[in-house]
């Protein structure tokens, strides 16, 4: 499988830095959920717990997903995303500890 980089689809547009910087923020909050989804998977591989291992890797290309569909332009879908895996990456950190 290969990942299509979430740069691949960015046409030309005009935005400003702050608007920039969100759309930064918001892929780098659906990376830090992904990343937070790798030690979850390991520890359920350890567990021989094939459900988890299957949900866990399902929840990790649904966020790739995402972070591919997200779209700089739609300032909206930005911050719903920003919030959304902020949460997520925060509520899986937890389960790891």
């Amino acid at each position: 499988m290969t990942d299509q980089s979430v740069l691949a689809n960015l046409g030309q547009f005009e935005w400003d830095s702050s608007k920039s910087v969100s759309y930064e923020v918001a892929i780098e909050a659906v990376s830090q959920a992904v990343a937070a989804i790798a030690p979850l998977i390991a520890t359920a591989r350890q567990q021989d717990n094939d459900a988890a291992v299957e949900e866990l890797i399902n929840l990790r290309k649904q966020c790739i997903a995402a972070r591919n569909e997200l779209r700089p332009t739609d300032h909206q879908a930005v911050a719903d995303a920003t919030q959304r895996y902020r949460t997520l990456a925060e509520q899986l950190g937890r389960r790891a500890a």
